[in-house]
């Protein structure tokens, strides 16, 4: 099982399964992540609110597969949650 770790969940790390193979995981997409964390933001989030951040810089864009950003199995990954309003 690919995991990645999210921190900034609850104000803690929440460890977040992905996929089965690391072949699978390196063709995930940043949207795919983000669906996969929103599901652990408790009350729920949408995936279009959530930022993830790795090694300083923002996963964009949400087609970019994984790879592009050398995540691997274990790697930490930051939450940023934007609040509508303000």
């Amino acid at each position: 099982m690919c995991q990645v770790r999210v921190n900034g969940i609850n104000n803690g790390m929440v460890t977040t399964n992905l996929c089965n193979t690391k072949e699978q995981m390196q063709k995930m997409t940043v949207l795919q992540l983000k669906q996969k964390v929103a599901e652990k933001v408790p009350g729920g989030a949408e995936s279009e609110r959530l930022t993830l951040i790795f090694n300083n810089k923002t996963l964009n864009p949400d087609s970019a597969p994984l790879s592009s950003f050398e995540i691997q199995h274990n790697s930490v990954i930051h939450l940023v949650r934007t609040v509508s309003g303000g």
